[in-house]
């Protein structure tokens, strides 16, 4: 990690922001808050 045009950097932020966005971001369309949404993803 940290080489320029390490293909394992950009994939490794792809599994996790994709995985973020399955488990928290699709079961709810929008929020009260920001401090609510941001609450949904630290938990």
């Amino acid at each position: 990690m940290g080489r320029v045009g390490a293909c394992a950097d950009n994939a490794a932020m792809e599994s996790f922001f994709a995985l973020l966005q399955k488990t928290v971001l699709n079961r709810r369309r929008s929020w009260a808050t920001r401090q609510d949404l941001r609450l949904a993803i630290v938990t």
